[in-house]
């Protein structure tokens, strides 16, 4: 049987080659797929037990590993098929040369990801903003990350992206951030007071702003038209500021109106120089305005 393997022989571009090579190249194969696989579960599993590795560093680095087991694996193949790599070489440094522009940015995502994985700028679970985008980061690869939006819209993102754009952490070290909530009230120096303890009050009640760090009002400035203050709230995770943010604003909005204090708002004075006629006028025509109708007015610039 194995004879016959022996003396079956077939010729690829002048190369003999013998049936039996190609199944041992084939089992080789396999069996570094399998070895891979192993391998990387085994590591992985022994990496777990550790507490202070992080996901993403763990599955680059088993990837890695797989990696290297299968490329292992396709040069013994080679060798044992009788294909000599070093006879490839300058063929394959012209294919390199001639797609090696084409695989800048591919290269550049992958020394990124790299870069990623020792200096741990980001980390799976984390709420970063980027590029435009923002979410949580919910895989790392060795080529791109894919971001989760809070529409749970999956957005994969370069790794260069991380290295050479600003990029906000809003989960670094620490999770808590200060939330700014600005507005403008009446200009009444008597409701300042009262202002400052509605705000107090709305942000003590709201159960996801912290007591510790206490919440604050800040007195910004004068307006044009308006005191100019400032609700300062820590909460524990930048993923809810949007909705906290929202909460809140509904209840100044209601507070503030039972407390008869004024919100402002932007408005414009035109002043004429010409002496100017206003003539209200109704939809039918007449010169007054009776309930239900709709009003108008003309502005006669006749002197």
């Amino acid at each position: 049987m194995f004879e016959f393997l022996r003396d079956k022989v077939y010729t690829i571009d002048g190369n003999k080659i013998r049936l039996l090579s190609i199944l041992t190249s084939l089992t080789i194969i396999i069996a570094s797929y399998l070895i891979a696989y192993i391998f990387s579960h085994l590591i992985r599993r022994e990496f777990r037990k550790n507490k202070t590795l992080n996901k993403a560093f763990i599955k680059t680095v088993t990837r890695f590993i797989k990696y290297i087991i299968l490329i292992i694996g396709f040069f013994i193949a080679f060798q044992v098929l009788g294909i000599n790599l070093s006879s490839l070489a300058f063929l394959a440094g012209i294919i390199g040369l001639g797609i090696g522009f084409g695989m800048q940015n591919i290269i550049s995502n992958f020394i990124s990801g790299i870069i990623i994985l020792f200096e741990k700028p980001i980390k799976e679970g984390e709420y970063v903003e980027v590029a435009g985008h923002d979410g949580i980061v919910t895989d790392i690869r060795a080529r791109s990350t894919t971001i989760t939006t809070r529409d749970n819209i999956s957005i994969i993102v370069p790794n260069s992206n991380f290295i050479t754009s600003n990029v906000i952490n809003w989960s670094h070290r620490d999770p808590k951030i200060r939330m700014h909530i600005p507005l403008g009230i009446e200009e009444t120096a008597a409701k300042l007071d009262l202002a400052r303890k509605v705000l107090l009050e709305i942000a003590d009640e709201n159960p996801e702003v912290l007591k510790k760090p206490e919440p604050s009002v800040w007195f910004t400035g004068f307006g044009s038209s308006s005191f100019n203050l400032e609700l300062i709230a820590w909460i524990q995770s930048p993923i809810r500021r949007h909705f906290i943010n929202s909460d809140i604003n509904f209840a100044i909005a209601k507070k503030f109106a039972e407390n008869n204090i004024d919100l402002t708002y932007p408005w414009t004075n035109l002043v004429f120089k010409n002496d100017l006629r206003l003539q209200n006028i109704t939809s039918g025509g007449g010169a007054g305005t009776d309930k239900g109708e709709t009003g108008g007015i003309i502005i006669d610039n006749n002197k």
